[in-house]
């Protein structure tokens, strides 16, 4: 009992996940950054591996948000200017999906089909190189309370269990005969995957 007669709740009886974390302190900061980062991770990599698992392929979307980000950071740093410190290359490496945005609008105009396919897929090849840098500037900048997390373990854990997300994520996109049916995918504006199940019993 309390002071004034009420019944305090032992720790016991508390329930981190119930109540958001919401207890005062850095341990509660540090549990929320790990699951607002793990969760905006792992939906991310299910909708990857899903399509991937399902199509083979990944959507025309995902590859233009790409862009998107590059496009943003490389504009953000000059709109910026001496604000922003950073070595030359790296701007060059965002500026690589810009470079093939532009050679894509004007090559047909200018060049003939021999060399418009050897550039096009140099300049693919560049950004898939570069896409691994790109990804961790990304990352640096949308997801900071992943990088500030006062543990090693919690890191991990994080990317564990986005890892184990996308490989459930996979399955389910190869195996979507067993989950969802032809109509499903149909009434959600998407393509029909080769192997969607007509009925499920």
């Amino acid at each position: 009992m309390g002071e004034h007669g009420e019944t305090r709740r032992k720790p016991a009886e508390e329930d981190d996940l119930l109540e958001g974390f919401s207890r005062a302190g850095r341990r509660a900061v540090a549990l929320r950054g790990f699951f607002a980062v793990t969760v905006s991770g792992a939906l991310i990599a299910w909708d990857l591996a899903f399509t991937w698992g399902a199509y083979g392929t990944v959507f025309y979307s995902r590859t233009s948000q790409l862009v998107v980000l590059a496009l943003v950071v490389l504009l953000g740093r000059w709109a910026l200017g001496s604000q922003v410190r950073e070595h030359g290359w790296v701007t060059f490496l965002f500026a690589l999906p810009a470079l093939w945005v532009l050679f894509r609008l004007a090559a047909p105009l200018v060049v003939s089909d021999e060399v418009f396919h050897v550039v096009d897929a140099t300049l693919i090849a560049a950004m898939v190189v570069s896409l691994p840098l790109v990804l961790w500037v990304v990352a640096r900048l949308l997801a900071p309370n992943y990088f500030a997390l006062p543990q090693r373990r919690m890191k991990v854990a994080s990317v564990a269990i986005v890892v184990v997300v996308a490989t459930v994520g996979l399955l389910v996109g190869r195996f979507n005969d067993h989950f969802y049916t032809c109509r499903d995918f149909t009434v959600a504006g998407d393509y029909q995957p080769a192997n969607c199940a007509p009925s499920i019993p």
